[in-house]
């Protein structure tokens, strides 16, 4: 007895030592998703409810019970990266423990230690830490304890703390039923039907469903589903074998890349079945595992954290498969210690070449790195109200602490097409963050998205293939202003409002008329920029629509009528002079004779950049005399050493307007934007402003009235560094 106590010991000792050197190798480990449950466990500890933005219940996370777990831990620190961590450490301990205690009736306590190795030295394991997986394998192997050693009420109802872990735990629940139904029916089959029906073990069912009660009922009354939000965006029914498939090629990144040994695994586990499913008490084991892939491969939800528990459940399987092929190896008179050599070999050197690859991983994918620049600078630099459409929810959403929109839907139930394009035509936030991606690059190349947007900063990390990350702001406001100015563009905005299978409206439109009535300004573009997926809508939704309208007109007071769907609006607005701009910087002798004067300029955003961004600025042209040639604006940003590091050049009015369509006496209103460089290193920058001749080949510039070939505009540009380590 005191030989076997050391030996518990010993195992305890080697597994909680691999445990704990594979945890501090993974202990800044992280993924995207993980981070969607810290926020909602942070909301609930900081009293703002169960939800991922304030305001809005959306059951965005599948995981209850970790959810509530980490709000706990949120009161001790808010450091729930490494947290999360050291608790799935803690929860892996528990496990290989739990599968221990499940088998040492069946195995030998050799056998029981290498299911503790093997679970404690895998990489699928390690890449699941931080999410509610390893909790999920805890209960799983408590429950399946429980059963083995004859108590079903507490296995059910650890059963019922799983489900609340994860909806998919019903799996468990209905395995443990199915199989105390299939006993008592086999038991009184000398009993009439009636009374074999009446005789199955409903309390066990009602056990469960009591206990599985509460979140459901809470869920419906608080998010009116009982259902996640995510299950519908997550899961593709019945469209194929994808879990299968990419079962098998995570297998082969976790295990067959670097252990070509790994492949008599899965003869073991069908031994294992088979050994199993003779076991009375074990036979959950196998049945719960055969359900459980039958569900998945039915939904088709394929993330890898998904396999991580049927994993655990096939190492059980797969170990029992091993004994008993040793055991008849013995029957062969093959040496006992020849066997227990070459158990121990394959085991440990599976062992090692699984530490090796777990180091593979260790690293958190380079992106979540930008994903937390990104989102600090979005928490430290836009308005608390800002709204924010990203790809990947999780980390950027949790660090920008702003209303969230993501476009596949997540915590956006109407989210009906798991789009980047329609997810920002559709919400038009004030903040959308495009990826290297190549989706969102498509999006991004789009004219329409410039109509709407601009770049306002870039972020990078070396050896992030997502990088670079650029947040775009909106440009026109999400209201329309009574008052503006000379230049500004007037915005319109309106909801139209879509039942499932209504046609879809063909236009939006807008005009401006003076006093008499008549049409100075208008224009039209296609409903959802004609990029609706569909010929008719798909759900019932809200589409915000946007359209602005140009002030190049004379000062004064003006009717603007707006056509949105079947909607109809008109308003009053006042156009300001330009002089009375309070960013107006005026310029006295800024004149190149005999064609043009630049009366003044105005930074629209300001004089602070972020480099990867852009600098808007209102040029105020005066025309004078028509010009002898269509000469090109030249618009150069240049550092203190006169370098130019971006410019703007062209005609004015986005290449619209050349010196030829100029009348003398007319004033051109013409806002330019300079598009910084990623890596424009912080400082103090100038704008040069001139003309020159780029038809004739030379870029000879043409001089102001002073001799000078340029002027420097009053104004000093400060770029700052948003973040991130920079491109390579």
């Amino acid at each position: 007895m005191m030989l076997q106590s050391r030996r518990y010991w010993l195992f305890g000792a080697v597994l909680l030592g691999l445990i704990a050197y594979l945890t501090a190798a993974f202990w800044d480990y992280t993924q995207d998703d993980v981070f969607i449950t810290y926020a909602y466990s942070r909301n609930i500890a900081e009293g703002r409810g169960f939800v991922f933005n304030p305001g809005e219940r959306v059951q965005g996370t599948t995981t209850p019970l970790y959810t509530l777990l980490m709000s706990g831990v949120y009161f001790l620190t808010h450091d729930l990266l490494h947290a999360g961590n050291l608790l799935s450490a803690v929860l892996l301990a528990l496990t290989c423990g739990l599968a221990f205690l499940l088998t040492r009736d069946h195995l030998s306590h050799y056998s029981g230690f290498a299911i503790g190795v093997i679970l404690a030295t895998s990489p699928l394991i390690y890449v699941s830490f931080g999410m509610e997986t390893l909790l999920y394998c805890t209960l799983l192997m408590l429950a399946l304890w429980r059963w083995e050693r004859g108590k079903p009420y507490e296995a059910i109802l650890v059963a019922a703390a799983l489900t609340w872990t994860r909806a998919d735990g019903v799996v468990l629940g209905g395995t443990l039923w199915l199989v105390a139904a299939w006993d008592s029916w086999r038991a009184n089959q000398d009993v009439p039907i009636i009374s074999r029906l009446r005789q199955l073990p409903y309390p066990l069912g009602l056990v469960y469903t009591a206990a599985i009660a509460p979140w459901y009922l809470f869920a419906w009354a608080y998010f009116d589903t009982p259902l996640p939000n995510t299950f519908g965006a997550k899961q593709s029914s019945l469209e194929g074998i994808q879990f299968l498939k990419d079962g098998w090629n995570w297998w082969k990144i976790f295990y067959w890349d670097n252990n070509p040994l790994s492949i008599t695994g899965f003869l073991f586990v069908v031994i294992g079945v088979w050994r199993i499913l003779k076991i009375k008490p074990l036979r959950p084991v196998a049945l719960w595992a055969g359900f459980y892939l039958a569900g998945y491969t039915i939904l088709n939800v394929a993330a890898f954290w998904y396999y991580t528990p049927l994993f655990t459940s096939c190492i059980v399987l797969m170990v029992f498969g091993g004994a008993w092929i040793f055991e008849q190896m013995g029957r062969l008179n093959s040496s006992k210690l020849w066997r227990f050599a070459l158990a121990g070999i394959l085991v440990g050197v599976s062992g090692v070449f699984a530490i090796v690859r777990s180091q593979d991983f260790a690293d958190p994918p380079p992106r979540t790195k930008t994903y937390v620049v990104l989102g600090k600078w979005i928490e430290a630099n836009t308005l608390t109200h800002a709204t924010l459409l990203v790809g990947d929810l999780g980390v950027m959403g949790y660090y920008a602490q702003r209303h969230t929109i993501d476009s596949p839907g997540l915590i956006v139930p109407e989210m009906y097409f798991k789009q980047d394009d329609y997810a920002v035509l559709k919400y038009k936030p004030d903040y959308v963050v495009a990826t290297g991606y190549y989706t969102w690059q498509q999006v991004i190349a789009q004219d329409w998205f410039d109509t709407y947007y601009r770049p306002a900063a870039q972020f990078s990390t070396e050896g992030d293939t997502f990088s670079p990350m650029t947040v775009y702001q909106r440009r026109l406001p999400l209201r329309t202003p009574p008052i503006l100015l000379q230049g500004d563009t007037l915005p319109f905005n309106c909801d139209i409002r879509l039942n499932e299978g209504d046609a879809l409206p063909d236009e939006i439109s807008a005009r401006l008329l003076d006093s008499g009535g008549n049409i100075i300004v208008e224009d039209a573009h296609p409903f959802f920029e004609s990029l609706y997926p569909v010929d008719t809508a798909r759900g019932n939704e809200v589409i915000h629509e946007q359209i602005g309208l140009p002030l190049y007109v004379p000062a004064g007071n003006y009717q603007w009528e707006l056509v949105c769907g079947d909607d109809d609006y008109s308003g009053n607005v006042e156009v300001l002079p330009y002089t009375e701009n309070v960013g107006l910087a005026r310029l006295e002798e800024a004149v190149w004779s005999p064609f043009a004067q630049l009366a003044g300029i105005a930074l629209t955003d300001g004089n602070v950049a972020w480099s990867g961004g852009s600098v808007r600025v209102v040029f105020y042209w005066q025309a004078l005399e028509p010009a002898t040639a269509d000469y090109s604006a030249l618009v150069h940003l240049v550092d203190a050493q006169g370098h130019v590091v971006a410019q703007a050049d062209g005609y004015a009015v986005n290449n619209t307007r050349p010196l030829s369509s100029w009348q003398s006496g007319e004033m051109i209103f013409d806002t330019r934007e300079i598009l910084l460089p990623p890596n424009l290193p912080t400082g103090n920058y100038s704008i040069l402003v001139g003309w020159y001749d780029w038809q004739s080949g030379s870029n000879e510039r043409q001089l102001l009235t002073n001799g000078d070939d340029a002027i420097r505009l009053p104004v000093t540009i400060q770029v700052q560094w948003p973040g991130g380590t920079g491109l390579p």
